[in-house]
Order: C-alpha cells, then sequence, then structure tokens
C-alpha cells in the first residue's frame, strides 16, 4: 500500500507542478499524511533492536499477561514462596495475598485490574481482583465462604472462574456479584469458565463421567450450551474472539494420537482446523480477530511453531536450527512469539513475522550483558513489547524507541552446591541502560548476611561484581544480587543453592 501511495503520489506532483507554491505546499502535507496513515496500517516488521527490563527473579509459575499499556501480571516462585507481581510500567509490585502464604496472577485487562487466586488465612484458595491503589479483593462464594478460583476478567471487570468444594462455573462484577452460570445434565459439576470476551460471552469446560472434558459457552441469552458439534473425548477453550468465535483444543478419540485444533463460531459450530503435516497440533493463544498461534507435533518428537488465519490456514514457521519450535503468543499486527532450539539445542526466545521470519530475540538486545539469555518468549502486546523468561529472571522487552529502564543484569555466575564453611564465589554482570552510571551492587546470601560489592570493574561497556561468601549450616539459601544506579532504581537477580554437609 506505502508503494503504491507513493507511486501515485509521484504522478499527482508532476501532474499538479504548476499550481502556485501555496497550493503545492498543501498537496504536499496531504500526501505526507495519507503515506503516514498507511505506514501505520501496514503489517509490522521486527524493529532493529530491544532494550530489557528486568521484572523480578524466580521461575515463571503462571503464563505472564500484557495489556496495550506495557502493563504485565505474572506470577513467580523465589524462595520458595509463590506471588503475584504488577509491572506498572515504571515499577513491580507485589499484589500481595488474601492472607495466605501464596497468590496467583492469571489474567489482565487494560484498565490495569488483576485476577487470579490467593490462598487466604484458612488455607483456602480464593478468587481476587486487584488494582494498584485498591489493593485486592477477594471473590467469595455468598453460601459459605468456600474455595473459588479466578481465571479470567475482561475490559469490563468481569471475571469468570469457579467456586465451591464441587466446582460451579460463575461470572461477577463489582456491581452484580457472583452469579452462578447453571449446570444442565449435560453439563453437570464441576465446571469452571476459563476465558471471556467484552461482549459477555464465557467459554469453559465441564467434566462428564469422571473422564470426559467437555467444552461450553455461555450467555446471559442463551445460558450454558454445547459447543462441541464434533463430539470429541475431550475437548476445552483457550481463547474468545470478539464477534464470539472460541478457540481450542479436542481430542477425537483415545486412540487418535493427541489434539487437535478447533474454532467454533454459531453460524458452522466447530471446526477441526486440522493437523498440518503433523500428526497433532494445538492452539496456544488467539487475538480477538482470529490470528491463532500454537504447535504442530510429529512422529518422531518434533514439534513446530505454527499460525492460522482464515485467508491463510495453518503455516509452519520454522526453526532457529534446531528441531523445536512453538508459538505461545500473537498479536494483532502479526507478531509470533514462543520459543525454539538452535543449532546447539538450547532454547531460545523468537518473534517471527511474515516479512522477517523467525528471529532470536538474543541477537536483538542492545545494551545487554553476553551473559543473559532469552529462553521463551511468553506475551506480547500491539505494540510489540514482550514479556520472556530468561536466565536471570523474567523480562520485558521494549522496542529501542520505548520506555527506558534501570540496568540489564546477567545470572548470577555461582556452582549450584558448596560445602559448608567452604567459600561460594559468585559474580554478576551488567549494562548501565541509560548511561546514568551505578551506585554500587548489593549481595544478599540468604542465611541473614549480607554486604556491598567491594570492587565493580568494567570492559568493553559490561561491568561485572563479584563476592566470596561461608556459610555456617547446610540447606537451600537463596543467593540474591541487587544492582543500583545512581536515580535509585532497583534491578534485582538471584540464585538457589544448595550448601551440604562437610
Amino acid at each position: 500500500m506505502i508503494e503504491s501511495v507513493a507511486r501515485h503520489s509521484g504522478i499527482a506532483i508532476r501532474a499538479w507542478s504548476n499550481l502556485t507554491g501555496v497550493n503545492m505546499v498543501f498537496v504536499r502535507t496531504i500526501l505526507l499524511l495519507i503515506m503516514l496513515a498507511c505506514a501505520q496500517l501496514a503489517p509490522a516488521a521486527t524493529p532493529a533492536g530491544y532494550r530489557v527490563i528486568h521484572l523480578g527473579p524466580g521461575t515463571v509459575a503462571t503464563y505472564p499477561a500484557i495489556n496495550a499499556a506495557g502493563q504485565v501480571a505474572f506470577t513467580l516462585v523465589s524462595a520458595g514462596r509463590t506471588s503475584g507481581y504488577f509491572y506498572d510500567g515504571r515499577s513491580t509490585h507485589d499484589i500481595g495475598s488474601l492472607g495466605g502464604a501464596a497468590s496467583y496472577a492469571n489474567g489482565l485487562n487494560e484498565a490495569g485490574q488483576v485476577v487470579g487466586t490467593s490462598v487466604n488465612r484458612d488455607g483456602i484458595e480464593n478468587a481476587f481482583v486487584w488494582r494498584a491503589g485498591s489493593g485486592m479483593l477477594g471473590i467469595l462464594p455468598a453460601s459459605d465462604g468456600g474455595r473459588s478460583y479466578g481465571w479470567a476478567i475482561n475490559n469490563r471487570g468481569v471475571v469468570t472462574g469457579s467456586y465451591g468444594d464441587t466446582g460451579r462455573a460463575f461470572r461477577w462484577s463489582l456491581a452484580g456479584g457472583l452469579e452462578d452460570l447453571g449446570v444442565t445434565p449435560a453439563f453437570p459439576e464441576p465446571a469452571s469458565g476459563r476465558v471471556l470476551n467484552d461482549a459477555g460471552l464465557i467459554a469453559g469446560v465441564t467434566t462428564i463421567d469422571d473422564e470426559i472434558t467437555r467444552v461450553f459457552a455461555w450467555t446471559r441469552a442463551s445460558g450454558v450450551i454445547d459447543i462441541d458439534t464434533l463430539g470429541s473425548v475431550e475437548s476445552t477453550p483457550v481463547a474468545v474472539g470478539a464477534g464470539g468465535e472460541v478457540a481450542g483444543n479436542r481430542l477425537a478419540s483415545w486412540d487418535d494420537g493427541g489434539d487437535r485444533p478447533f474454532l467454533w463460531t454459531r453460524a458452522s459450530g466447530m471446526l477441526d482446523l486440522g493437523i498440518g503435516r503433523g500428526t497433532t497440533a494445538w492452539v496456544n493463544a488467539m487475538t480477538p480477530g482470529l490470528h491463532i498461534a500454537g504447535g504442530i507435533g510429529f512422529a518422531d518428537g518434533r514439534q513446530r511453531a505454527m499460525s492460522w488465519t482464515r485467508r491463510g490456514g495453518m503455516r509452519e514457521l520454522g526453526t532457529l536450527g534446531g528441531r523445536t519450535s512453538v508459538a505461545r503468543a500473537v498479536n494483532a499486527r502479526g507478531q509470533v512469539v514462543g520459543f525454539a532450539e538452535n543449532r546447539a539445542g538450547a532454547m531460545r526466545a523468537f518473534v517471527w513475522s511474515a516479512g522477517a521470519g523467525m528471529r532470536d530475540l538474543n541477537r536483538l538486545l542492545r545494551h545487554a550483558p553476553p551473559t543473559l539469555a532469552l529462553e521463551h518468549a511468553l506475551a506480547i502486546n500491539d505494540r510489540g513489547e514482550i514479556v520472556a523468561s530468561s536466565n536471570a529472571g523474567l523480562v520485558l522487552l521494549t522496542p529501542e524507541r520505548g520506555r527506558r529502564g534501570g540496568h540489564a543484569v546477567g545470572p548470577i555466575v555461582a556452582p549450584r552446591t558448596v560445602a559448608v564453611g567452604a567459600p561460594l564465589r559468585a559474580s554478576v554482570s551488567f549494562v548501565d541502560g541509560d548511561r546514568v552510571g551505578t551506585r554500587g551492587v548489593d549481595w544478599a546470601w540468604g542465611d541473614g548476611s549480607a554486604a556491598p560489592a567491594r570492587r565493580i570493574e568494567e570492559r568493553a561497556g559490561v561491568a561485572s561484581a563479584s563476592a566470596s561468601h561461608g556459610f555456617a549450616a547446610p540447606g537451600r539459601y537463596t543467593v540474591t544480587a541487587t544492582v543500583l544506579d545512581r536515580q535509585g532504581r532497583r534491578t534485582v537477580v538471584s540464585r538457589e543453592v544448595e550448601v551440604t554437609a562437610p
């Protein structure tokens, strides 16, 4: 489209070359505006580089969610504790709990509301909605205050999930409270709402005869309806489109060999999307406009990332030179992210676009230490910002023209085990992302002792700090390095170390 406009605009300028200077300026201005508008509509190209913003150290416990503003909801396990977090675009916040020891962030909307499940003071799981400023609000069954689980939230603040010891699907809003979606002879307990759209359609799953999981759709007008018109032995929903379409995975029979992706619409019912050249395929994500991302499996164990659209059908996206790749998320601009093996067999995060193909995100980083490795791209928004797991924790990648953060920090390099009394030597490398300088590096050893780094060295723009510590008792400890810049921003990385008896 851009080339067409440019070509046509050249003809127009030559044809109007006899106009006055004022008119000519006006014409050129209009043509420039048209070309800029077309550029905004053009398919996204892979940025030349990404900056790294650290979200937090630990192991990813749930798939993170990112909204259009670049806010992120995620769950990490660190030092034996499972916690939900919210990144507001500037800093990361622990969202707390309902009084217990764990919380899970499962969804996020454009207003910055987080939905999930937390353990309360009595050790019972309860669904919640959290928002900065107002904190965590528990979604409790009105009858007995029993269990509830929050799975998804739409942009109107409507939540779906399940509640009760037997499991019943619900819809919740602040104005209307908790509403049971109901059961039918074909859809008994247990059941759970899993995904929903802004129009209020909820898709969920129920278990029949303790074996068969069945997908359902609910609206206020229709109630609970069976949408597995293909009669699968198992089916589960993954995403809901803006028009009420439901995408998910199904197992045609117990000896079918694996999952098959489906797309359900009111007009056509459930459509099997096929398995391409493989023996199985599956959906991991879908945009509101019905661009699907997932994987294809082969009989020899290989996997290939795939995307599906109405216009192009199913398409394999290739690999980074290894045997396996899987697509995890997709945005409205056609960018797909996930993980792929490289030629050495290492797992690496990728971004794919129709114009650039599959690219290793590690090769697109700017101002990052060479020890940092991105392993799995987990989420992407329509601005092209990517959430990825790495060997230094969960990170946010922003196109280089985007917001800036503090230091990009690599993992703590240290032995996994050390004997009591023996020195544990640890080091960490980092790059000053904004060139504001480093205030210092603080070490904490997980046994109550801590100390600042005595010396920071820099070579070729990459700084490093080393430290040594001896442990007095055996056990598992979390070693933490905190890098501070001169503006007070903190970047934290950690590593588990096992201390053994002599």
